[in-house]
């Protein structure tokens, strides 16, 4: 099985949530690049990397978990998914990821053009579901999750494959193990 790791705004590849998955996993390839936080510049990204790899799975964090769902057709587990992206006015300036990038850069700016592409992406983030999209896609919500709180009522408007798991935003190792990994080996 070939998984993306979509990760969240402040991660990287070293996302621990991709090493969990790696771990429980074990004959599973786990592809986990670096995105950026910026649209314009992310999709181009998992764009590109979806017509050069043989991906079976896309697993998305957070905002990577927001990104994951734009690609319809594709079997999809949205962990804490950020779908409520207005948020993303209270990041604007320069911020710190939270781990070691490949590129070296440790500083993410959002600014309010970003902003504005977001909320309208996040208008539009349901448009074309499909009953074989439903299936397709699986969200895997944190019962304390406080960060995006609003999200598993939002996702649950529009889709039917919804996991409560124990914990916040950041699933624990256990947590992916228990709760994570069947999401995947269930599609």
């Amino acid at each position: 099985m070939n998984i993306l790791f979509l990760h969240g705004m402040a991660s990287s590849h070293e996302s621990p949530i991709a090493a969990s998955i790696r771990k429980h996993i074990p004959d599973a390839t786990v592809w986990a690049p670096d995105l950026s936080v910026n649209p314009a510049v992310a999709f181009p990204q998992i764009d590109e990397f979806l017509a050069t790899h043989d991906v079976d799975v896309i697993v998305g964090h957070s905002l990577g978990g927001f990104m994951a769902q734009k690609y319809r057709g594709r079997r999809k587990v949205l962990i804490n998914p950020s779908l409520g992206m207005t948020y993303m006015y209270l990041f604007q300036g320069d911020n710190h990821y939270k781990e070691q990038r490949n590129d070296g850069n440790q500083i993410w700016h959002i600014d309010k053009s970003m902003c504005q592409t977001y909320k309208e992406m996040e208008h539009k983030q349901y448009d074309n579901l499909t009953e074989e999209e439903l299936r397709l896609t699986v969200g895997v919500f944190g019962k304390s999750d406080i960060m995006t709180r609003l999200s598993a009522h939002r996702f649950a408007k529009h889709y039917s494959n919804r996991v409560f798991m124990p914990g916040g935003h950041y699933p624990t190792d256990d947590v992916v193990r228990d709760f994570v990994v069947p999401a995947i080996l269930s599609l």
